[in-house]
């Protein structure tokens, strides 16, 4: 029944254009950076690997998602 009610409130926002949903790796990756996700709903077999490569010299980090 909880399952239920998340999916109406999913299609809900969805149909009332509410901008509270975001879609894809990138957009719901960056939302959890920002600690703007209340629910996420995941697909399991996702092939996604995210990896972070650090510049040695200057010490940026840069964050890339690759498909396997």
């Amino acid at each position: 029944m909880h399952e239920k009610k998340i999916i109406g409130k999913f299609f809900e926002e969805i149909s009332m254009d509410t901008q509270l949903i975001c879609f894809g790796v990138q957009d719901t990756i960056k939302a959890m950076e920002h600690g703007a996700l209340e629910t996420m709903m995941l697909f399991e077999n996702i092939e996604i690997m995210r990896y972070e490569i650090k510049n040695p010299v200057t010490g940026v980090v840069a964050v890339h998602l690759l498909n396997t």
